[in-house]
């Protein structure tokens, strides 16, 4: 695979081996970042509108690079892989996706999926399901927490993406985790199966100003 263009297209999910920390990172730049997303929110508590922002600085929590180095590298050097020094040594091909597997393999294997089902992202937020998110309703213990959870069930395939949105200090909302349970029904994925169903409604995309398509 050659582009984000080619990403953007695809009809099922890519092979690890056909993506690279570089496409899904031009990828996350023309199909996310420049845009705000702003939405309904109707809960049985009443309802809100909410702005939704992709910053350069979450990708590489999104992919969950930082935990993958995090006990393998010095803790000096974790700023690496994570917020705008880790875009940045992905932007510049410092970091790619078999120079995190050789620091530690397992790790990578562990969050591989956030990878090969990234390119459905713009999809999810574009049309998503959502709960009001309790941590305390999921069993076994976990340690995702937030406000919202987006999920979207992956077509022809028995898993179901999530989106973990969580409102910032300037008032608007941004993506904390992207994650894959391998299930198909809303009834065997833990996260979501004891959780308030909200509606949500998609009212606008525009483009941030000061940012290109």
């Amino acid at each position: 695979m050659h582009s984000a263009i080619e990403l953007r297209n695809l009809s099922k999910k890519p092979k690890i081996n056909d993506i690279s920390l570089k496409i899904l990172s031009e990828y996350y730049e023309m199909f996310l970042y420049p845009f705000i997303y702003n939405y309904h929110i109707e809960t049985k508590d009443g309802d809100k509108d909410i702005e939704l922002r992709f910053e350069l600085d979450k990708f590489c929590h999104l992919l969950g690079m930082e935990s993958i180095v995090k006990y393998s590298v010095p803790r000096n050097d974790l700023h690496n892989y994570k917020g705008q020094d880790g875009w940045d040594n992905v932007v510049n091909l410092v970091i790619d996706i078999q120079h995190l597997k050789n620091i530690n393999k397992r790790k990578f294997k562990n969050v591989k999926a956030k990878y090969v089902y990234f390119y459905l992202i713009p999809g999810l937020i574009e049309n998503p399901m959502a709960v009001n998110y309790d941590i305390n309703k999921v069993e076994p213990e976990t340690n995702i927490e937030c406000e919202i959870l987006f999920y979207s069930n992956v077509k022809d395939d028995n898993a179901i993406i999530h989106l973990v949105i969580e409102k910032s200090n300037e008032g608007y909302y941004f993506p904390r985790t992207f994650f894959v349970e391998k299930v198909s029904k809303r009834e065997d994925d833990i996260y979501i199966k004891r959780q308030e169903e909200i509606g949500v409604e998609v009212k606008s995309r525009v483009i941030m100003q000061g940012k290109n398509n």
